[in-house]
C-alpha cells in the first residue's frame, strides 16, 4: 500500500502501487539429454565403405568353436563361407543355427551354396541368388 502523503494521494486517484502474491514461478523445461542426469554422448560407430576392401573369409570347422569365429568375422562386415565337409550333422546344424542368428541379428543374410557349404553375408553385402530372383519375380508385391 501506499504510505505517505505522496503515496495517498496518488491511491485516491487510482495509481496506487498493486502488490502481486507471489505467484508460483514455472521451472524451466530441461533438455531431454539434462533431463536424465546430465548430457549423454552418444555412439559414434564408423561403417567401412562398401568399395574398396571387401574380405570373403573361409572356413573349415572341426568343432562348434568355430560358430563363434563366423559370428565376429560377421561383426566385422566380412563375408563367410563354412565348409561344414566333415562335421557330424549334430554339431554343423548346431554352426549353421548359431551363424544364422549372428547373420540374423546383424541384418546379414544367408543361403545354401551347396549340400553342405554355406555363405553368410552382412548387411553391406548384396546376395543375388538364382532362387531369390525367381521368388521375386513370382511375388513381386513383396518387394
Amino acid at each position: 500500500m501506499a504510505s505517505g502523503l505522496v503515496g495517498k494521494f496518488l491511491n485516491l486517484i487510482g495509481f496506487e502501487e498493486v502488490l502481486e502474491e507471489d505467484a508460483p514461478q514455472e521451472e524451466p523445461a530441461l533438455e531431454p539429454s539434462l533431463a536424465y542426469g546430465g548430457p549423454r554422448k552418444g555412439k559414434v560407430v564408423g561403417l567401412p565403405s562398401s568399395s574398396g576392401t571387401g574380405k570373403v573369409v573361409v572356413v573349415q570347422p572341426e568343432g562348434f568353436e568355430a560358430a563363434k569365429t563366423v559370428a565376429d568375422h560377421l561383426k566385422s562386415r566380412r563375408t563367410v563361407i563354412v565348409n561344414l565337409e566333415g562335421v557330424d550333422e549334430g554339431t554343423a546344424q548346431r554352426i549353421v543355427d548359431f551363424a544364422s542368428g549372428a547373420a540374423f541379428a546383424l541384418n546379414g543374410t544367408v543361403e545354401r551354396v551347396g549340400g553342405e557349404i554355406f555363405l553368410f553375408a552382412p548387411s553391406n553385402v548384396d546376395v543375388v541368388a538364382p532362387r531369390k530372383e525367381e521368388e521375386d519375380a513370382a511375388l513381386p508385391w513383396l518387394k
